[in-house]
């Protein structure tokens, strides 16, 4: 038997090249990979260059150079313009003639993407691991510059984009769906190899991009804490010692206004290379307001910049400084009034609704505004997000090994005011947050070289993330109007004594509730790979953590509101009146809860903590039947932290336990039809033990003997099977196909709130069992096309289009009836022109294209509130321009 090399960073085929064997088959890779497109990662030969320590600047660029221009000669030979290979048009021997030579017109081969999956460069298909990739270059064709973007081409990945507090990316069914900065998410994000614990560092636009790469299954042993259900792994364009520069400007639907632009290039030769790169998009909303407020939400309003650095100073240094600053300032927190069925589920009549207390007399006949994309809210004032970041890579080659040290901090400021009732009436400004993050975070890992029979990576890491919470809630004068109950509006409004008395009962009230959530974990990790045989490889993996949380809580009344004793007095109104308008206020300043809430929940500030260990463990066979195949199969064990909240009816401290995922994989990667045809395809089954979502617990100290919490459903369990592929139908046209097939249910979870639509009088706890998962459709699948034409004169034709697919889910996270969403097709589309040499292009785009209408999230009514569903994106349609040098 013949002894097989491992590959390098790229293929390791055909070549007589010293440093880069199997030149011939990468460059006909690299060019075919141009032609068709989205799949492949356009900067793979910069990732092989880079593999390893990297190179002296004057031959990282020398390679670069070549292959850049090798694959530029072949572009053009196949648009008809370049000269003969091995001249440089004007009869001499060009730099990159042999390179050039062997990139065959007649070979289609889409092997080439290297992936970061396991924090070193490598072949996709040698990774035994389900990921899917979307190159940098699809992401700019396709215009796609945000989370939601992202997930509609990637398998069994969906995305939920509410607000900076609040967006979800989920895996196999599973993300963040409970609310609050103390729980975290079981899918990790990571942005330039630096892992965020807040989900707010994804609301933004990703300009710049290199990859996105999605790892399902547990991660945790080498990817950042958390990663129970995989990882989102964001990285940008590095710094370049060749001069690039480039812009892009953008219109569309809805006043979209859209300008890109990236510099880079050396500051000192060899030694010191600097990228700048920024965006700014504004544009209006698919929401619009009515009545006196004409605004819209969902709009776009956000900018950012990145700077980064790169330093060679040193043959075997290398040093990557990130700042970045992005700001967005939208009006996105609105989720229109759909429905308010004047009956329960069970067809009881409801009896008090939103609509019934809208249209009482106080509010002179109002009816109520029930649509999907139009809102009659008088209070609009925007979010705002702001995120500031820098982090610091440095990189030593170190007798046979790489040590790399990750420096970083992160803050995030989120400032909401929603108008919680969605009239025009001053009712109640309530839900709102500000809230102040802050992260740092270091990690230092060793790695040893690729190659032979063993090697390994190891290290440590350490994190602190804090938050800073305030939420709050403002009544105005129409509040205690709608939210009395019908014998105190009847005792309040019957003459004008009550009705002042009604006005002022919850007028200028003004509570908030404060939290700061802290975090403190510490890390130690290790994953090698053991190559028993030539075919046969062992991976195995270990982390642990330990973790403290830290909670401080308190709930204050600023604003205590008019003396309604005194104003009863002053005005003769009734003691049934006094009392009835104290009734509707409550709190410390009334009678009963009312809308401030129990006695109980206000006093000194709160503290409480908690300390625990985690242990993550990877298992994972994988055998190579030749060069084109590969069989892998794993077993994982992921932990995703608890955390400590508050029961905010009393001020209670309630800890939360931590999820833990057992997970086994069995997949095969392909590489069929001499390398034209990419087939993944993976079985999976994981169950989530302590699943943290809502919970019905019991207590005696409340009068229904039950509480509802955060707490744990005892299993959850994800089974299916994935695939992920690519086709090169021939040079000028590719497919790119991924889907799942998935049964995310819970399997045990009889303690479930019931969802408050089914019956006027709710059992105390609902059997969830057997049921789907919010936001999890079973069948998805995503479907690309490309087609790359010469139409003469050197210029170029491009079309594709892509289109994302989800079978019948609910996305309410209580699984109200309501939440119901129909199978859906969301396609994007374009066409662009230009020259082969990518000087320029203009094209024409579509997100959306046959405007489908869909919900990401609904909320069931209650007796204060109406059926409201937030909307996906709309269609938008955009002329671009782009320019590059």
């Amino acid at each position: 038997m013949t002894k097989t090399s491992h590959p390098p960073a790229v293929p390791a085929l055909r070549s007589t090249h010293p440093r880069f064997p199997g030149r011939r088959r990468l460059l006909s890779g690299l060019v075919a990979r141009t032609l068709v497109g989205g799949m492949l990662s356009a900067t793979a030969f910069a990732a092989a260059a880079q593999q390893g320590p990297i190179s002296p600047a004057a031959e990282l660029d020398a390679e670069i150079g070549q292959l850049e221009q090798a694959l530029e000669e072949a572009r053009k030979r196949r648009a008809g313009l370049a000269p003969a290979a091995g001249t440089d048009g004007a009869g001499s021997t060009s730099p990159a003639a042999g390179a050039a030579d062997a990139a065959d017109d007649d070979v289609v081969s889409i092997d080439a993407v290297v992936v970061r999956a396991r924090n070193r460069e490598e072949r996709l298909q040698d990774v035994p691991i389900p990921v899917s990739v979307v190159s940098g270059r699809e992401l700019e064709r396709d215009h796609a510059v945000n989370i939601s973007d992202f997930a509609r081409r990637a398998t069994n990945v969906q995305a939920a984009e509410l607000n900076s507090r609040r967006s979800s990316v989920s895996i196999r069914g599973v993300g963040k769906n409970v609310n609050g900065e103390e729980y975290e998410a079981p899918v990790g994000v990571i942005i330039d190899n630096v892992f965020q614990p807040y989900v707010g560092a994804s609301w933004t636009n990703f300009p710049d991009l290199e990859s996105i790469e999605i790892a399902r299954g547990p991660q945790g042993t080498l990817l950042g804490k958390n990663t129970t259900l995989g990882v989102l792994n964001i990285s940008t364009r590095k710094p370049s010692f060749t001069p690039q520069y480039s812009a892009e400007a953008t219109v569309g639907s809805r006043d979209l206004k859209r300008i890109t632009g990236t510099l880079s290039g050396p500051l000192v030769e060899n030694a010191l290379a600097y990228r700048f790169s920024f965006f700014n998009e504004t544009g209006e909303g698919s929401i619009d307001g009515q009545g006196q407020n004409k605004s819209t939400w969902y709009d776009r309003n956000r900018s950012g910049a990145r700077l980064q650095f790169l330093a060679l100073p040193a043959d075997d240094v290398s040093a990557r400084v990130i700042l970045h600053h992005a700001r967005a300032r939208e009006n996105i927190n609105m989720s229109p009034n759909v429905s308010d069925p004047a009956a329960f589920l069970d067809g009881a009549p409801r009896g008090i609704t939103f609509t019934s207390r809208i249209t009482r007399g106080w509010f002179g006949g109002y009816q109520p505004l029930f649509e999907k994309f139009k809102v009659d809210a008088d209070y609009v004032t925007p979010s705002i997000d702001e995120q500031n970041g820098a982090s610091v890579e440095i990189n030593w080659n170190l007798a046979g090994h790489t040590l790399t040290s990750i420096t970083a901090y992160k803050d995030n400021r989120f400032v909401a005011d929603n108008d919680f009732d969605k009239t025009r009436w001053d009712i109640r400004r309530g839900g709102g947050a500000r809230t102040a993050q802050r992260q740092f975070s270091e990690e230092i890992r060793l790695t040893s070289r690729q190659g032979g029979s063993f090697d390994y990576q190891t290290g440590l890491y350490a994190l602190y993330n804090g938050f800073n919470n305030e939420t709050h809630t403002v009544f105005g004068r129409d509040a205690g109007a709608f939210y009395a109950s019908n014998p105190q509006y009847a005792t309040l409004s019957q003459n004008a004594a009550g009705r002042e008395l009604l006005a002022a009962s919850l007028d200028g009230t003004y509570t908030a509730q404060k939290r700061s959530p802290e975090t403190t974990s510490f890390a130690a990790f290790g994953q090698f790979n053991w190559r028993f045989t030539e075919q046969a490889t062992l991976t195995a993996g270990l982390r642990q953590t330990w973790e403290r949380k830290k909670n401080t809580w308190s709930y204050l009344l600023y604003g205590p509101g008019a003396d309604l004793d005194a104003l009863g007095a002053a005005n003769g109104a009734s003691a049934a009146q006094i009392a009835a308008a104290k009734a509707i206020r409550g709190g410390p300043t009334g009678t009963g809860a009312g809308q401030i809430g129990s006695l109980a929940r206000f006093g000194p500030k709160r503290h409480a903590d908690n300390s625990d260990t985690a242990t993550s463990v990877l298992l994972s066979p994988s055998y190579k039947l030749d060069d084109d195949t590969l069989l892998y199969a794993s077993v994982a064990r992921g932990v995703k932290s608890g955390a400590v909240g508050w029961n905010t009816a009393d001020g209670t401290p309630n800890v939360t336990d931590p999820e833990v995922a057992i997970d086994f994989e069995l997949g095969t990667k392909l590489s069929l039809l001499e390398r034209r045809l990419i087939l993944n395809v993976n079985l999976f089954n994981t169950d989530i033990k302590d699943f943290q979502t809502d919970q019905v617990v019991p207590d005696a100290g409340t009068a229904t003997g039950v509480r509802n919490i955060i707490g744990n459903a005892r299993k959850v369990r994800l089974r299916g099977v994935e695939f992920d592929g690519a086709f090169a139908v021939s040079q000028a046209f590719t497919l790119r196909f991924g889907g799942a097939v998935n049964h995310a249910r819970y399997k045990d979870y009889k303690d479930a709130p019931c969802p408050s639509d089914l019956a006027a009088s709710l059992p105390l706890q609902c059997d969830f069992s057997g049921r789907q998962l919010p936001g999890a459709p079973k069948y998805t699948l995503n479907l690309g096309a490309e087609y790359r034409q010469p139409v003469g004169q050197g210029l170029i034709l491009s079309a594709h289009v892509n289109n994302s697919y989800s079978s019948k889910q609910n996305v309410a996270l209580n699984l109200s009836e309501h939440g119901w969403e129909s199978s859906r097709n969301i396609t994007d589309a374009g066409i662009g022109f230009g020259p082969a040499s990518g000087a320029w292009q203009i094209s024409l785009f579509a997100k959306n294209l046959f405007d489908v209408e869909y919900a990401v999230d609904t909320s069931t009514f209650t007796g204060n509130s109406a059926v409201s569903k937030r909307w996906g994106e709309r269609r938008s349609v955009g002329l671009s321009f782009r320019a590059s040098l």
